[in-house]
């Protein structure tokens, strides 16, 4: 079951108490931390008295906090460069690999990047930052070592008063959970490993070593109410109940699931002790919930349904339809019959039944020439599939006598009845789904393709990080957000998506290492792409990525004219090539056009390899046209920026190295990039990276003339 997008519609209650009271009524141990603004004064904070068992205080360390009223929460306001350093260190029960539960009571106004709210172990290895961000890698928890996660698609909105609650269950892989309002957004497992004998911060994370050269990084702006931390893990109960709820918390199907079935048990714990029975409601709008719970005989399995005297915990199975969505609702009765806690409402949905995976893929292409099929995958339900194809979406939805009529549940293709399709028209279809009784008939989903020429223009792009993408991308011009449909790209190597393969070239295809606002990092394959495009819609032309950041021609890369050993990266290129050929549509002709090459970054602080770094890039041109089977393939390299991070020399020498190249080798060229600004010490900011794609392009067009 899938969470869903977005908010979770659902009232709270906001009480310290309560989440207090979940830590300390299940028989463990209380609080060691424990911050509540209800009873400051307003105006400046210059201390905040821990009342948890650690005791001590958080000092505003020569920041600004203030105290304010917001949206009605009296609360502790940082505005985005304040924080409070405690005069505690983190004990020993929640360092290490040890469990802890953290819950913070929060309204942000700024969820761009990594944004800490606890924080108990300075940056940068072995860290712990607890997070409210949307940094797709670190926006949840950032610890430096790997063992990080974002909000993703979960990302509690701004300007909203919200309970974070952050668990960690402790040991080899334990599971860590972030919730938000009694919802568990994110849930993954690993080993955490986090620094003793640090002091915990608040509004903000420790950065460098706190005996010595101390700064303070990742500031939320926003506010905090309260602030809670543990030294145990939490069960999904307490985190219901320190989220400020009573009511019977809702387990099964999980709030905002698609459902892969049409029957389900409705599943649910009770939310506090002395419940006697249960009233469960079903329906499919709201208003359905109000039905008078009527004891309806236990075998009922229709919607909507009212059921009332439950004295279990669950209810089921139901019988459901496909494509539609359900709410319901678990009040909590007293002996008497009377409802003491009415329930919270959890929605989820069914699938719908329709046909799936279409090969080609929907808005894709196919090739002239080649093999003209339609596939899918069968609804689950079919007993029988009807294929409608057309020139418009509207003529597939509506017209009547299918092109395949009654084909058997097993059938997963059609050969495309229309012969020679011309290059650049689009082509409609969809698979209309006739489902096992009682079940609906599904309608399917319109997929679209188009046809294009066979020749085919490829360009290869490779080398370290700044061909990957690392900057932070701040601002994206929208002109170049989503898919470009005249280019195909293949990439392996450093992707913040995995492994991508022959779709239309779109923004986000770089690297997670500079990914920190969660808006996608792209390499030099973006704009040459949109600059070298075909603008006939008959045509699209292809690029090869492959590229991994900080490494070094001398060793990893090197090829083997260089002599030596053959660099392990250069051994993975030729399989990714290879790959990427075995997977093109083998209906196109491709023609290898070009290569770019944004690689020395790490060679230019190695003499050595500086000083070899002409015959090695020249060994390795050699190398890649002998593989593509084109002694002459256009190669254009750029040259490296000056900056403190190469070493003494600003990487002068592998400039030098670079230019040679370009002197001594036929059908080169390069540019300098000196001009871009640096997003960090090593990689082009946005601006940067865009004006290097285009002058990839415009060296890649001159030689291309020559």
């Amino acid at each position: 079951m899938k969470p869903k997008s977005g908010e979770v519609s659902w009232v709270l209650s906001f009480a310290l108490a309560a989440a207090i009271s979940a830590g300390i009524g299940h028989g463990a141990s209380g609080p060691l931390v424990v911050l509540d603004a209800a009873n400051l004064p307003q105006g400046p904070l210059a201390s905040w008295n821990n009342v948890g068992s650690l005791k001590g205080a958080f000092k505003n360390d020569g920041t600004n906090p203030q105290v304010k009223i917001i949206d009605g929460v009296k609360a502790v306001d940082f505005a985005g460069k304040d924080h409070m350093l405690a005069d505690f260190k983190a004990p020993a029960g929640i360092v290490g690999d040890q469990p802890w539960t953290v819950i913070v009571k929060t309204n942000c106004r700024n969820l761009e990047a990594e944004r800490t709210l606890v924080s108990w172990a300075n940056r940068p290895d072995n860290c712990l930052q607890l997070q409210y961000g949307d940094s797709t890698q670190f926006g949840a928890i950032g610890t430096w070592s790997g063992n990080v996660t974002g909000w993703l698609e979960n990302l509690p909105a701004k300007n909203s008063w919200h309970t974070l609650i952050y668990t960690y269950a402790g040991g080899q892989d334990g599971e860590f959970q972030a919730w938000c309002d009694g919802n568990p957004r994110v849930t993954r497992k690993f080993s955490l490993s986090i620094k003793a004998d640090r002091p915990f911060v608040i509004g903000a994370c420790m950065a460098g070593d706190p005996a010595s050269n101390v700064g303070y990084t990742h500031h939320i702006d926003g506010a905090i109410a309260s602030v809670q931390v543990y030294d145990r893990g939490f069960t999904t109960l307490e985190c219901w109940n320190a989220s400020g709820f009573q009511s019977a918390h809702p387990l099964a199907p999980q709030h905002g699931a698609t459902l892969d079935g049409v029957t389900t048990t409705l599943k649910w714990e009770m939310g506090t002790p002395g419940v006697a029975s249960y009233a469960l409601h079903v329906g499919t709008a709201t208003d359905q919930l109000e039905l008078a719970a009527n004891s309806q005989a236990a075998n009922q399995d229709t919607v909507p349904l009212a059921v009332n005297n439950l004295t279990v915990t669950q209810y089921g199975p139901l019988k459901l339809a496909l494509g539609t969505t359900y709410y319901w609702r678990v009040d909590q009765l007293d002996a008497a019959g009377k409802v003491t806690q009415k329930g919270l409402v959890s929605e989820f949905k069914t699938e719908t039944g329709n046909a799936a995976k279409p090969v080609p893929a929907d808005s894709y292409i196919m090739v002239e020439g080649g093999k003209h099929e339609l596939t899918w995958t069968p609804g689950k339900y079919a007993t029988k599939q009807n294929v409608y194809i057309g020139e418009t979406a509207a003529e597939v939805l509506a017209k009547k006598n299918p092109d395949f009529a009654g084909l058997a549940p097993t059938v997963a293709s059609v050969e495309l009845p229309i012969k020679n399709p011309a290059p650049g028209k689009s082509f409609f279809w969809r698979v209309e789904t006739v489902n096992s009784n009682p079940l609906t008939t599904s309608t399917g989903e319109v997929w679209s393709f188009r046809t294009v020429k066979k020749k085919l223009k490829v360009y290869i792009s490779s080398g370290q990080s700044n061909a990957v993408g690392c900057s932070m991308v701040t601002p994206m011009p929208d002109k170049y957000k989503g898919f470009h449909k005249n280019v195909i790209v293949f990439v392996r190597g450093e992707c913040r998506l995995g492994e991508y393969g022959w779709a239309y070239l779109r923004d986000g295809l770089g690297s997670g290492f500079g990914d920190r606002d969660g808006k996608g990092t792209f390499g030099p394959e973006l704009l040459f792409g949109y600059t070298m495009a075909p603008q006939d819609p008959a045509q699209v032309m292809a690029i090869i990525k492959i590229s991994w950041g900080a490494t070094n021609l001398g060793v990893q890369w090197r090829s083997p004219s260089a002599g030596g050993a053959t660099g392990n990266l250069y051994t993975n290129w030729v399989k990714f090539f290879q790959e990427a050929m075995a997977k093109l549509d083998p209906a196109f002709d491709p023609e290898f056009a070009g290569m770019l090459w944004m690689q020395g970054e790490s060679d230019a602080s190695d003499k050595k390899m500086t000083a070899e770094y002409a015959k090695n890039l020249t060994a390795l041109i050699k190398d890649v046209r002998a593989e593509v089977k084109q002694p002459n393939m256009p190669f254009v390299l750029a040259q490296i920026s000056k900056t403190a991070a190469w070493g003494p020399d600003l990487g002068d020498g592998l400039r030098a190295a670079q230019l040679e190249v370009t002197r001594t080798v036929p059908n080169t060229a390069t540019f300098a990039t000196d001009d871009y600004k640096l997003g960090d010490p090593w990689h082009y900011d946005t601006d940067g990276m865009i004006s290097l794609g285009e002058r990839f392009a415009k060296a890649m067009l001159g030689l291309e003339k020559k």
